[in-house]
């Protein structure tokens, strides 16, 4: 299942980052990116493109369970979660 997400995050990212003209001729000028971010909304949407590349390979190659469970364990001893 992992490898499937994972394959799917890359692939969407890689979309994002080479064709992200027309997704900014779709959304427009993205108001908080504008603002906040160093770039354009332009850069924004590379951004997140790469961000999800790099979060599916995390996922892909399984090392997500290591990052997860460590958090799991954090938010549980914050929240009192059983």
């Amino acid at each position: 299942m992992n490898f499937a997400i994972g394959t799917v995050m890359v692939i969407f990212g890689l979309l994002m980052v080479i064709f992200f003209e027309p997704i900014h001729s779709f959304t427009g000028p993205i108001e908080f990116a504008e603002r906040h971010s160093p770039g354009s909304s332009r850069n924004f949407i590379k951004l997140i493109g790469i961000v999800l590349i790099i979060l599916g390979v995390i996922v892909f190659s399984g090392v997500w369970i290591y990052i997860a469970l460590p958090l799991q364990t954090w938010l549980r001893g914050i929240f009192r979660l059983n």
